[in-house]
């Protein structure tokens, strides 16, 4: 049972005036502008402009953006020391993740209660993840090749098509304008190093990251095999960016490989060997007031599971072209509008698909209007889909601020996603028959921001038609209904900051009454910290309460729902000159036993130890 009480005490056990500014602060999002990524590593982040990027498709200030985002750049990042992506996002507030082990290890995440699939993710601001998947799995994507990341909680399908029912996690990559060196080792064997440079010669800029990770993790699966599942991998980034009177064109080439262990109960295969490639060139060009981007793309997802009797390569690959256009009418009326195409391909898969690709055609646009203290947005966009005819989707908002720091917001829109190609075409488990999954959103969020206290409250409902569920054969479900309560609070007094979020969500499946698996009703995140002149220290506690984990396809009976838990963590960082930095943190604290995902082991009490170096 949740503990109001539990709340409470974290709220006020920060600073003392805290618990006297409830209703008046919001979750401390932190905003850089995309064309100037910060590089310092320090924790204190107050002067940064507050921009989000993705959110409407071009940069504007967070008080203009009527939409749930949470910003994280570099020195956030740092300061928060998570181990890899997927623990990063579980901080943050409207996310939940369920994991299969440890890092490198399949994991899930739900915002704000949608599927894995429901979450587009987008890097550098093109599309990724498997066709065949349907979704960019997490687990393997380098935290320490992120500059900056965006998380839209609510539908973006307006913007961005398919995928964006639930929202959409938006990650920039290094690009260092000094050289800097990063190194780290913890439990479970886990250890790693990067480096990031880059180099100016007039209208020329080069850019260079590289890393190597691994770790002998845990157990993954205790009833399963008894070893230690861990993962090893590289990854390389090259860009580069050349200005000329025709405008800014940059290209840029990312490769990230390696392998990962698990225990599975089905056959032998027990291991996945990994590689993602994705080639981009972009141009933008301001003209007579038109601000003008192109972006041309090619990604490849490689998946092959081995074991000893056996290998299952999975190979898709994407096509995409955007082009986008954006001006400002009249003083107060801003118009984005723009074209996008993509193909994908299943190019090799270990059985043969029915089909193996398909190309989605878009167009959308939208437009801003602000005067006083009123603002409107509306957004649509169009998408002509091979073998699903078109879909439209659609978005309003609406906000007031009635007084001085407080504003209220509204906003209403529909969403999709296209079935991947497992769900229609894998033996066993194939549906050809699916429809795409298809949802109404509605928003209302009250928020205050002043200098040093920010408060967000907002009250989410989405119902979801064609929910694609199941076991042995993906089916959709008629009707599932997914509603819910974000409170998120930010303060900073003296040297003292405070983080606190909570979620109440309430999911249910029409067909049979029953909740969505792994979705916890009750969250809680929170995160304490104290900066002085060259140290800095953090506290961290993370509450869910019992989860519901699905019941079994052949009885109906539901499997015991996973334990509340509440993981403690503590951090120290330590400035020794401007350019070197060390810190150090212990990851659940009380050696706390849960799980997230039923059958799969999490990390017990763990520490990280890690050096940074930056040569300006």
């Amino acid at each position: 049972m949740f503990k109001p009480a539990f709340a409470t005490l974290l709220v006020a056990s920060c600073c003392p005036v805290v618990a006297d500014t409830l209703a008046a602060g919001s979750q401390n999002d932190t905003f850089i502008r995309h064309d100037t990524p910060v590089i310092n590593s320090a924790p204190d982040t107050s002067a940064i402009e507050h921009i989000s990027i993705y959110a409407n498709r071009t940069a504007r200030s967070a008080q203009d953006v009527l939409a749930s985002i949470t910003v994280l750049n570099r020195s956030d990042i740092l300061a928060r020391q998570a181990n890899d992506l997927p623990e990063l996002l579980a901080q943050l507030p409207g996310i939940n993740m369920s994991r299969d082990g440890g890092r490198g290890q399949n994991s899930s995440v739900y915002v704000r209660g949608g599927n894995t699939g429901h979450t587009l993710v987008l890097v550098d601001g093109v599309r990724t993840g498997s066709a065949t998947l349907g979704y960019k799995p997490l687990s393997m994507v380098p935290l320490e090749l992120i500059e900056r990341i965006e998380v839209i909680r609510g539908p973006r399908a307006a913007w961005y098509g398919s995928d964006a029912l639930a929202g959409v996690i938006a990650i920039t990559t290094r690009r260092s304008s000094a050289l800097e060196l990063h190194a780290d080792v913890g439990s479970y064997g886990q250890a790693s190093a990067d480096i990031s440079a880059s180099q100016q010669r007039q209208q020329l800029t080069l850019w260079a990251s590289a890393g190597v990770s691994q770790a002998d993790g845990f157990n993954a699966q205790p009833a399963q095999d008894p070893d230690s599942d861990g993962y090893q991998q590289q990854y390389l980034k090259v860009a580069a960016d050349y200005r000329t009177d025709s405008g800014l064109w940059s290209a840029q080439a990312d490769v990230n490989s390696g392998f990962n262990q698990f225990d599975t109960s089905f056959g032998t295969e027990d291991e996945t060997d990994t590689l993602s490639r994705t080639y981009l060139l972009g141009w933008q060009q301001q003209l007579s007031g038109w601000q003008h981007q192109a972006k041309l793309s090619r990604s490849l997802d490689s998946d092959s599971t081995f074991g000893p009797d056996s290998r299952s390569p999975f190979v898709t690959e994407r096509d995409e072209l955007n082009y986008q256009l954006a001006t400002d009418f009249a003083s107060g009326l801003g118009f984005v509008g723009g074209v996008n195409w993509y193909q994908e391909q299943v190019a090799k898969s270990a059985t043969a698909y029915e089909q193996t690709s398909r190309i989605n055609r878009a167009a959308f646009a939208g437009l801003n209007y602000q005067y006083n203290a009123l603002q409107l947005e509306a957004a649509a966009r169009h998408d002509a889909i091979n073998y699903y005819g078109a879909e439209t989707t659609w978005q309003l908002a609406a906000g007031y601020q009635f007084a001085n720091h407080w504003q209220l917001r509204a906003s209403h829109g529909t969403a999709f996603k296209v079935p991947s190609f497992n769900q229609l075409y894998f033996p066993g488990f194939a549906n050809p028959d699916l429809k795409p999954e298809q949802s109404v959103s509605d928003e209302i969020a009250l928020s205050y921001r002043s200098s040093d206290t920010q408060l967000q409250l907002a009250w989410f409902d989405r119902e979801v038609t064609n929910l694609i569920q199941g076991v042995e054969q993906a089916e959709n479900v008629l009707l599932a209904t997914v509603q819910g309560i974000e409170l998120s609070l930010s303060q900073q007094w003296q040297q003292w900051r405070s983080n606190f979020s909570y979620s109440w969500l309430d999911t249910e499946n029409r067909s049979n009454g029953l909740k969505l698996e792994r979705r916890p009703e009750n969250t809680i995140n929170w995160r304490g910290s104290y900066t002085a002149e060259r140290w800095s220290a953090f506290i961290t506690a993370d509450y869910q309460s019992a989860t519901y984990q699905g019941a079994d396809w052949f009885t109906g009976d539901a499997f015991p729902a996973a334990p509340a838990h509440t993981v403690w963590g503590a951090g120290l960082s330590y400035t020794i000159s401007p350019q070197l930095t060390l810190r150090a943190r212990l990851a659940n604290l009380t050696d706390k036993l849960y799980y997230t995902s039923r059958g799969y082991a999490t990390a017990g009490a763990n520490f990280s130890v890690s050096v940074s170096y930056i040569l300006q």
